[in-house]
């Protein structure tokens, strides 16, 4: 790929994806950019689940196992949500009559987790320097947990982390809707329809979701 960099993609979607067109399909690329995604969420996963472990006693030494459990399944949800996007961005743009096969929409898509590899790490180093001080309290019963877990996520430092998230999830936004159009050959109206309708549903569940 010469004569496009990956700063373009990040600032020129639409140029970007053009000269892909005539192109053999290659996941390899988009697949090491949602892998880079997934790694991070997996870092964030494992923080989060051994800090709950240590407020348990009879929890107590299985903070690195429980960690691991939980950046595993966040590693795999990521690499899940990349099928899923695209699953769903490939249905709503058949009511389009989009045309573009399933794989060459597969690699645009993952195209498109640059944006959040990228917030994800600073929310992930946000996030960090609060957790990494936070003093933890004895907890003996389970859905005491879930309570403090949610009193966290409400702290100003992790509502910030995860507004940064959504600022760059947005980013990923315009990267699909240039991706959608292009690998599926839609106007961009008909492509702002395909990403923005779902995107918005999960930007305004997070949100929700952040604020009660």
């Amino acid at each position: 790929m010469s004569d496009v960099s990956i700063l373009t993609l990040l600032t020129n979607p639409r140029r970007f994806f053009e000269s892909l067109e005539e192109r053999p399909v290659s996941l390899l690329r988009p697949a090491l950019f949602v892998i880079v995604a997934a790694f991070i969420s997996a870092l964030s996963a494992y923080q989060i689940s051994s800090l709950v472990a240590t407020m348990m006693p009879e929890l107590q030494g299985m903070g690195p196992l429980l960690g691991g459990i939980g950046a595993f399944s966040a590693f795999v949800m990521v690499l899940l949500m990349w099928v899923i996007y695209t699953a769903i961005f490939f249905a709503i743009s058949m009511v389009f009559r989009g045309q573009g096969t399933f794989g060459r929409l597969l690699s645009y898509v993952g195209y498109g987790f640059l944006p959040q590899a990228i917030g994800g790490l600073i929310s992930f180093a946000l996030s960090w320097d609060l957790l990494s001080n936070l003093r933890v309290p004895s907890i003996t019963d389970p859905t005491m947990i879930a309570e403090w877990t949610q009193s966290l996520m409400k702290d100003p430092t992790m509502r910030l982390a995860s507004g940064i998230s959504l600022l760059f999830i947005l980013w990923s936004a315009n990267i699909w809707i240039f991706g959608v159009r292009t690998g599926r050959r839609l106007s961009t109206r008909d492509a702002v329809i395909t990403v923005g309708l779902p995107t918005l549903l999960f930007i305004v569940y997070s949100i929700v979701t952040m604020v009660l």
